[in-house]
């Protein structure tokens, strides 16, 4: 008896997700640098194009982000930035940036022959979706986020400094591995210590730890296992690359550059008690963007995957599109 396939199975009453189908292409594209930027393409391609732009600094595409996408509705296309995932080479830093990652998602787009798309991401991916789309409103059907980071001097301050308030003791431990006359600024003790030890084994240390940190104030579960080293040391690497470099942003420019996408309509959900993108990142954007809509979950945290955030993030994409096709900004 053969399995049922996935879009055949019964659903939950209460099952937020959509049906993760398989990728429609997918392949490596040649960039400067040595770099190749490894995409995939879901969906009918007469469906409403969406590009997702995955977390991190670090982090990787991956298919289960579908699930928040109707695959009778959207055209999803899903890439690995510079470094990541199944982008080659692995961890290089050289030409990786976020206004690379911008040129990268062009190239894609003139790739697929896309004239315009919905582009979204959470976290990490909030900054290059809204980055993109402040560098090309001209390109975009409106904007999709999750968790929105803004990367302003205080909220990098917090990400390595005031996420103690929440998590005192994963901050100390975070914080015992430098010298008492270094924890006021982590990001450069870290960023040094990765980024420019000579010993490979004590900066992947060092690196794995970063991470370790960060998945500890992600989600209000526990996690199901911990984080590899292997894989904790790449992200690692690449976050402190990004974060020595103020991420590639300039103090607020996100906020100051939002009037070139005023005219978007933008859907944005966050969780109450997000304590790595703080709500307060998402208000002050939502407060420059007059077609914004903002939720705030209230039993939310920062993982869209839990059960409070899930349903929002999930009904999200829809609002948008239904809000683009009343507009006649849609075929």
């Amino acid at each position: 008896m053969h399995p049922l396939p996935t879009h055949a199975l019964p659903r939950r009453l209460d099952d937020p997700f959509h049906p993760v189908l398989p990728a429609r292409a997918s392949g490596m594209l040649a960039r400067d640098g040595g770099h190749s930027i490894h995409w995939e393409d879901a969906g009918d391609p007469g469906l409403m194009p969406v590009i997702l732009c995955h977390g991190g600094p670090g982090g990787a595409n991956a298919p289960a982000r579908r699930r928040f996408y109707d695959p009778t509705k959207f055209r999803v296309v899903q890439f690995d930035q510079r470094g990541c995932g199944q982008s080659a080479p692995t961890g290089l830093l050289a030409g990786n940036s976020l206004q690379a990652t911008i040129t990268d998602m062009e190239a894609i787009r003139e790739m697929l022959g896309i004239e315009r798309w919905i582009v979204a991401g959470g976290s990490w991916g909030s900054v290059v979706a809204i980055a993109y789309a402040e560098a090309h409103p001209e390109r975009c059907l409106g904007v999709n986020l999750t968790c929105t980071w803004l990367v302003r001097p205080q909220d990098v301050h917090w990400w390595f400094q005031g996420v103690r308030t929440m998590f005192p003791e994963l901050w100390e431990a975070f914080a015992a591995l430098v010298p008492a006359e270094e924890r006021a600024d982590l990001r450069r003790a870290y960023a040094r210590r990765i980024l420019e030890n000579n010993d490979p084994a004590e900066a992947d240390r060092f690196a794995h730890q970063l991470h370790v940190y960060e998945n500890g104030f992600m989600a209000f579960d526990s996690p199901l296992a911990e984080a590899e080293p292997e894989r904790g040391a790449r992200y690692g690497r690449i976050f402190a690359h990004y974060a020595i470099h103020n991420f590639f942003v300039e103090g607020t420019q996100l906020l100051d550059e939002a009037p070139r996408i005023a005219h978007l309509p933008v859907e944005m959900v966050v969780g109450r008690y997000d304590c790595c993108c703080t709500p307060d990142n998402s208000y002050d954007l939502a407060a420059r963007l007059p077609r914004a809509n903002l939720v705030v979950v209230p039993g939310g945290g920062h993982s869209s995957m839990e059960p409070a955030m899930a349903q929002e993030v999930a009904r999200a994409p829809g609002r948008l599109r239904d809000r683009i096709l009343a507009a006649g900004e849609w075929k």
